[in-house]
C-alpha cells in the first residue's frame, strides 16, 4: 500500500523476500534515479544523502530473517528466505516523502508472487488447471476481469492467460475490498504485463459521490475496449455487475464489450436497473455449481472470520439476528443453529420466510419487529442491501455486533451521519460507533463483506470448481457468442460445464470414496491423470 509520507520520529520495518544485496541495489538505484549521493557502509548500512544539503535523508538497514511463516494461504517447502529492512528517515517532510518512496519502490518489487507461490496456488486448483490448456476459442478475445483480488482470482486470470489471451490485453480490477494480499496481486498482474486498477464497489452504488474516481477508470476502460476493437479483438468481460451496471453492455451505449459473464447476484440486480441489454451475458451468480458449490464454501468462509473476529466472545447459546434467508443467509443460519446459537430470521421474500418457519427458525417479516422483540448479540446481514432503516437503529441494543456478509446491509451507519459520535477505528476488527442514549455499536470489517476484511476468504481449492467453471463457461461463450441470444442467461452456462464433464471430475478428485487425501506435505496438484479425461467443448 502506498505511503505518502513518514514522519522524521518514525521509522518503517519492511520484510521482504528477496537478500540483503538486492535490498542494497534496490535502494541504490532508487538513490541514483532521485540524483542523491549514496553510501554504503562497512557495517551495510545505507546513507542517502542529498548532495545540496549534505544531510543524510533516509538511512536503511537490513537483516537476514530465519525462514518465515507463508506469506500466501499455501505453503512450499523449503521455506522462502527473508530479510528485515529499516527505513529510517531523517527530519523533515522531505525526508519522510523520499522515506516513503523508497518504502513503495522496495514494496513494488518485492510484492509479486513468486515463481513457487504462483505454482502453489496453481497446485491448489487443480479442476481449472485441468481445463486451461490453450483454446482456439480464445483467439482474437481480449479480457476485463473484475472481482476481489484473491489468490483463487490470481489463478483464474493466470488460466485466461494459459489459455490463450495475451498479457497484454487483459485488464483487471479490484472491487476495493481491504482483502489480505490485495496488493500482492495487483504487483503480479502489473509484474505480468496486465493493466490492473480498481473500481470500487462503493463508487459503483453512490455513483454521484465519486464522478472523480468513475471518470478516471472510465477513461482507461473506454481505451482498452477502443484499442481492443481496432486491433480486431472482441472483449469478453467477468464482472460482478461493476462494468455492465456503467452501461459497457446496454442497448444504446457508445461503447460496449462483446460479450460477459455475470458473477453475483448483486451485479445482477445493478444490471437490470442499467436497461435491456445488447450482448449475452451468462449468469454464473445462479449457475449450479456457485448454488451447489460456491455458497457452501463462501457461508463456511462467514463463519470461520466471524469467530476469527471475535475470538474472546460466547457464541454457544447466544441470540443471532440473522437478516436475508437467501442462498447464503440459509446456510450460514443453519451453520449458526449447528453451533448452538438461537437463531431469528427475518427476510421481506415470504416465500423464504416461511421455508425459514418451517425449518424452525423464530422469524419476523421486518427488522424493527424482530429488534422489538427480541435481544440479539449478533446481527448478521446477508441481503446486499439496506438492510436497517434509520429508525431500526433507534431499537439496536447497547454492545451490538453488526456482521455483514454483503457490501451495503448496514450503510444506515456506513453512509449516513445519524450517529452522535461518529466513528472510532479498531484496527484489524471494525469500526465503533456510539449512538444516541449513550448506545454504542460494532461494526465487523469495514462495513462491506466480512468475509473478505483482511482476509483471502474461501481457500483456493474450496473456490476450484466454480472458477472452473467460471472459465468452461467463457471458453464456450467465446467459441461461438452468437449462438447465445443478448440478454442474461443462466442454461447455456450451466449445459457447457455439465458436457465438460466437470462435475465427475469434481466428485473423483473430492468426493469419491477409497481415494483418501494423496498429498504430500508440499501440497502438490493431484495427478492429473488420474482424472477422467475432459470433454472437449
Amino acid at each position: 500500500m502506498s505511503t505518502s509520507a513518514i514522519t522524521g520520529d518514525q521509522w518503517v520495518v519492511l520484510r521482504v523476500p528477496i537478500s540483503g544485496e538486492g535490498v542494497t541495489a534496490e535502494a541504490a538505484a532508487f538513490a541514483a534515479r532521485r540524483r542523491l549521493r549514496y553510501d554504503l557502509g562497512d557495517d551495510g548500512t545505507l546513507r542517502i544523502t542529498d548532495p545540496e544539503s549534505a544531510r543524510v535523508v533516509v538511512t536503511v538497514r537490513w537483516k537476514t530473517l530465519p525462514p518465515q511463516v507463508p506469506r500466501t494461504l499455501g505453503f512450499q517447502l523449503p521455506s522462502s528466505a527473508a530479510v528485515d529492512v529499516l527505513i529510517d528517515p531523517g527530519p523533515g517532510l522531505a525526508a519522510g516523502r523520499i522515506a516513503a518512496a523508497l518504502h513503495d519502490a522496495l514494496s513494488g518489487r518485492a510484492l509479486a508472487y513468486t515463481d513457487g507461490e504462483l505454482e502453489g496456488i496453481r497446485a491448489a486448483m487443480p479442476l481449472l488447471e485441468r481445463y486451461s490448456a490453450a483454446r482456439p476459442a480464445f483467439d482474437n478475445w481480449a479480457l476485463i476481469f473484475r472481482d476481489h483480488y484473491l489468490e483463487h482470482s490470481t489463478g483464474f486470470v493466470l488460466a485466461m492467460e494459459r489459455a490463450g489471451i495475451p498479457a497484454e490485453w487483459i485488464f483487471a480490477l479490484d472491487k476495493g475490498d481491504r482483502t489480505w494480499n490485495r496488493e500482492r496481486v495487483h504487483a503480479t498482474f502489473r509484474a505480468r504485463g496486465y493493466r490492473s486498477d480498481v473500481l470500487d464497489n462503493t463508487a459503483v452504488n453512490l455513483p454521484h459521490a465519486h464522478g472523480d474516481e468513475l471518470a478516471r477508470v472510465g477513461a482507461d476502460i473506454d481505451a482498452f475496449l477502443d484499442a481492443a476493437h481496432a486491433a480486431g479483438r472482441r472483449v469478453l468481460v467477468v464482472d460482478d455487475g461493476g462494468l455492465l451496471a456503467r452501461g459497457y453492455g446496454a442497448i444504446g451505449a457508445p461503447r460496449t464489450a462483446d460479450a460477459a459473464l455475470e458473477l453475483t447476484v448483486s451485479g445482477i440486480k445493478r444490471i437490470a436497473a442499467a436497461g435491456p441489454l445488447a450482448i449475452p451475458v451468462l449468469n454464473l451468480a445462479r449457475s449450479q455449481v456457485k448454488s451447489r458449490l460456491g455458497y457452501r464454501e463462501i457461508a463456511d468462509s462467514c463463519m470461520r472470520r466471524l469467530q476469527a473476529l471475535l475470538p474472546d466472545r460466547k457464541l454457544i447459546g447466544r441470540q443471532v439476528l440473522l437478516l436475508g434467508y437467501g442462498t447464503l443467509g440459509s446456510r450460514l443460519a443453519a451453520q449458526l443453529r449447528s453451533l448452538g446459537c438461537r437463531v431469528v430470521v427475518v427476510d421481506s421474500d415470504l416465500p423464504a420466510l416461511i421455508d425459514a418457519a418451517e425449518s424452525g427458525f423464530t422469524t419476523y417479516r421486518t427488522a424493527g419487529q424482530a429488534l422489538a422483540a427480541t435481544s440479539p448479540f449478533i446481527v448478521v446481514g446477508t441481503t446486499g442491501e439496506r438492510a436497517l432503516s434509520d429508525a431500526d437503529l433507534a431499537l439496536l441494543p447497547d454492545g451490538l455486533v453488526l456482521a455483514p456478509f454483503a457490501t451495503r446491509d448496514f450503510c444506515a451507519l456506513t453512509e449516513n451521519a445519524v450517529h452522535r459520535g461518529g466513528a472510532s477505528d479498531i484496527p484489524g476488527v471494525g469500526m465503533r460507533f456510539a449512538l444516541d442514549r449513550g448506545r454504542q455499536v460494532t461494526l465487523l470489517g469495514n462495513g462491506r463483506s466480512m468475509n473478505l476484511f483482511e482476509a483471502d476468504s474461501i481457500p483456493n481449492e474450496g473456490y476450484d470448481a466454480y472458477r472452473a467453471g467460471t472459465f468452461i463457461a467463457a471458453a464456450s461463450l467465446c467459441a461461438d457468442p452468437g449462438r447465445v441470444p443478448a440478454g442474461l442467461h443462466t442454461a447455456p452456462a450451466d449445459d457447457a460445464i455439465a458436457e465438460a464433464g466437470l462435475w465427475s471430475a469434481y466428485y473423483d478428485l473430492y468426493a469419491a470414496q477409497g481415494k483418501g487425501d494423496v498429498r504430500p506435505p508440499t501440497v502438490p496438484a493431484p495427478r492429473l491423470a488420474d482424472l477422467p479425461a475432459p470433454v472437449p467443448f
